[in-house]
Parts: C-alpha cells; structure tokens; sequence
C-alpha cells in the first residue's frame, strides 16, 4: 500500500512539473494573460463597442468588438482604428490599424500597439461607416510587464496543488483504514483457529472419553 501511494505521490510531483514548465513556456512567450474589459457596451456610430485589453510592454493586443443594436451583421464592415498615447504626452499620440477576425454574430478587430516602457496611456478607438466622419471613444490602461507574476503563479497553480492535496489526503486514510483492518483481523485470528480444549470435549465428548 506504501509502495502505490508513494507511485501515485511521485505521478503528482511529475504532473505538477509539467504544468509549472508549461508555465514557465508561457511567460517565455509573453501575452499568455486573458485581455480584461476596458469599456463595455459603449454606443459609438451606431454600435455597441467593447475594448478589451492586454497591455503588455512591447507588443501588446487590443480587441475591438462591434455589435449593432439588432444583432444583425454589418453590410459593408466598419473601418475601425486604434490610436496611443501616453497620458503625460512625452509621446506623439501613434495610429495602427486593425486586423478584422473571424467571428460570429458580432466583428472583431485585433489591434497591436506598441508600449516602450511602464505607464499611463490614453487609448481611442475610431469608428467609420460607410466612408462617413470617424467617431472616437477613448479610455486609460496601464501598461505591465509581460509575463506571470507571483500571484498570477499561485492564481494559477492553486487548482492543481488543491487536487493533489485531496489526492494525497485520500490516499493518507485509505492507507490508515487498511493498516486498521489488518490489525484487527490479525488480533482476532488465533482465537479463530485454536478453539479451546472445552468447546472441543464439548462439541466431541468421545475425545474426552478416549482420553
């Protein structure tokens, strides 16, 4: 029994490492966070738009979502562009255009400005329909280093340790259980196979007799 908890111990230990090298692949790669909500469901030309955010210094993404307020699709498609700035204006404000991607139901534009450094930066999403005047919504993010940080770590690594407490745990009392089982079993096994001299000239008083 010691032997299979300490095979299934060590299965653990080799599963949690593979998570934590897959981890440390993802902060190698940078931009493995999920983006956050910066505005959601703002009206702007016609739409309903959500931006939302994955700020990492370097290359970051920024999603643009269009909706119209039916929930039909757009005939033609909207030009969308994504302009930065930061907010103390030691930058000039820089355009990028968007990537149209495939969705369904609602567009979305991905967008990957650039950020030299950690700051405050003004972001604004421009908005034309069929040729007309460029409408603007804007908001604030703060840009951060790529990467997990500590508690992005113990965020994600907190189901796997909780599982294989549990596992452990488990494997602990049925150890505990069995160890029980045997003792007693062990305890009550010469009284059943010595029955006593009494019971035996009981049962076979010709014993006695012939004695």
């Amino acid at each position: 029994m010691s032997r299979t908890i300490s095979r299934s111990f060590f299965r653990f230990v080799r599963m949690a490492a593979v998570v934590a090298i897959t981890l440390g692949g993802f902060v190698a790669e940078a931009h493995e966070g999920p983006p956050f909500p910066l505005l959601m469901d703002e009206p702007l030309a016609g739409h309903k738009v959500s931006i939302w955010a994955d700020p990492d210094i370097g290359e970051a993404r920024f999603f643009v979502i269009l909706e119209l307020p039916s929930g039909a699709m757009d005939q033609p498609i909207p030009d969308v562009s994504l302009w930065t700035e930061p907010v103390n204006g030691r930058l000039e404000r820089v355009t990028y255009k968007t990537e149209r991607q495939p969705m369904r139901g609602h567009l979305q534009f991905l967008a990957q400005p650039t950020f030299d450094l950690r700051d405050m930066w003004r972001i604004g999403v421009e908005v034309s329909v069929n040729d007309g005047p460029a409408e603007t919504i804007t908001t604030e993010v703060e840009s951060t280093p790529p990467g997990f940080g500590v508690w992005d770590l113990l965020v994600y690594l907190f189901p796997f340790v909780l599982l294989g407490g549990m596992w452990i745990f488990a494997l602990l009392r049925r150890q505990k259980a069995w160890q029980e089982s045997s003792g007693s079993s062990s305890s009550e096994s010469p009284t059943r196979a010595t029955p006593s001299r009494r019971a035996t000239t009981a049962v076979f008083p010709e014993m006695e007799q012939a004695e």
